[in-house]
């Protein structure tokens, strides 16, 4: 991975230094031949990213594994896809007459493309995603996750309208070429930092959807229920008596496939306003749906998800240290319950149940959000890769009067 990194680094550099070396020993600003050889370099370059990012998912995928990474790398293959495609459109509607000037500036542009695309897309996701926050407040009531709809959707409109404004006012306020250098770093900075989040934020969608909608293969010996919190006489919630059914639906259609029965072990324990463990809960509606007694494995002291699968997994080690686990609870929590067993060296395959519609759309914002923190430095560093190589570009630009008045 490292040696991979290096590389791309090193091509990189070969690159600037070649675009600095040719501007610089040669009048290129009309060149066509060679600002389309540059080009093509770039889209090349670009490419072999995306591959990279492509073979790393394909591999998680394969191994059936769970991880941030794999949003993180298929954000950045979309948002480098999307500007590849935008380049290599702009090379050919310019195949004759692109010269070195087309070339920085249009390659600017492209990382702003993506921005102003989804620009629509966007706004309705927010507005939408205030107007579920509003409802499962009202359904739920109020607790502070439940916010992060409207804290998100209010962020959207604010970048979106901010990027806009600052674009207005910077055209109006600023003249000169070191003045429109800065203008136009500003704008792709602003634009470029949001298409990188909303291709992540795609990104979170299809790995969430991809994971609740996923069926383990039917050769488990265990299932965990992952818990939640229950009702105030002992009985099941919707949600979890959902996550219940959910792992009882397979452990039956397992045993109808390859007369293979399946463990259950209820997760969860009791919290500070629940009458009993919310695993013991569990047990009690197993064993109402007909489930051996002997098939109920029960583990009542975790707090949480990490808790939930640190413990579940010890009661099955010792039970069986080359056991085949899956893990149910709801759709928008598997892929984060996934991330969290494989960080704990836990293999195993969740399923999803169903939920209320207004509760996805904020619980999918949670994991967009967990996504961000969990892998904060390695956002921040393409962030900085990307913001370093516009202000490169843009001092080319410049320096070799390339960036002229639009």
């Amino acid at each position: 991975m490292k040696k991979r990194r290096i590389i791309y680094l090193v091509i990189t550099i070969l690159f600037i230094v070649a675009s600095i070396g040719i501007l610089k020993h040669t009048d290129l600003s009309n060149n066509v031949i060679m600002s389309k050889s540059i080009g093509i370099i770039l889209i090349l370059f670009l490419m072999r990213i995306s591959y990279g990012c492509t073979l790393y998912i394909l591999k998680q995928y394969q191994n059936k594994k769970y991880s941030y990474s794999i949003i993180m790398n298929l954000g950045l293959m979309i948002f480098i896809n999307l500007n590849i495609l935008r380049l290599i459109n702009l090379l050919i509607v310019n195949w004759n007459v692109m010269n070195m000037l087309d070339l920085y500036n249009n390659t600017l542009d492209s990382f702003s493309y993506f921005a102003m695309l989804t620009l629509p897309c966007i706004s309705i996701l927010a507005i939408y995603s205030i107007i579920t926050n509003i409802i499962l407040i009202k359904k739920e009531g109020f607790k502070p996750y439940n916010l992060l709809g409207i804290l998100l959707g209010i962020i959207a409109i604010f970048g979106l309208i901010g990027s806009q404004s600052i674009y207005i006012v910077t055209s109006k306020l600023i003249l000169g070429k070191e003045q429109m250098a800065f203008k136009k770093f500003v704008d792709v900075l602003i634009n470029a930092s949001l298409s990188y989040f909303y291709s992540l934020i795609i990104a979170t969608l299809y790995c969430n959807v991809k994971a609740a909608k996923h069926i383990p293969s039917y050769d488990k010996d265990f299932v965990i229920i992952l818990g939640s919190q229950i009702k105030k006489d002992g009985t099941l919630t919707p949600l979890l008596k959902a996550r219940v059914d959910k792992a009882i639906e397979f452990g039956k259609k397992q045993y109808d496939i390859n007369k293979k029965a399946i463990y259950y072990i209820p997760s969860g324990g009791k919290g500070n306003d629940e009458v009993i463990a919310e695993a013991k809960a569990i047990e009690k509606y197993l064993l109402s749906q007909g489930i051996d007694k002997k098939h109920i494995l029960v583990e009542d002291k975790s707090k949480n998800t990490i808790e939930n699968m640190k413990y579940s997994n010890k009661i099955i080690k010792e039970m069986n240290k080359d056991a085949k686990i899956s893990f149910a609870t709801t759709n928008y929590h598997v892929f984060r319950s996934g991330v969290i067993a494989n960080d704990q060296g836990i293999d195993c395959e969740g399923m999803g149940s169903k939920t209320r519609w207004y509760f996805y759309t904020n619980a999918l914002i949670r994991e967009f959000v967990a996504n961000i923190v969990s892998e904060w430095k390695r956002h921040l560093g393409l962030l900085l890769v990307m913001n370093i190589t516009t202000a490169i570009l843009l001092y080319i630009g410049y320096y070799y009067n390339l960036i002229t008045m639009s």
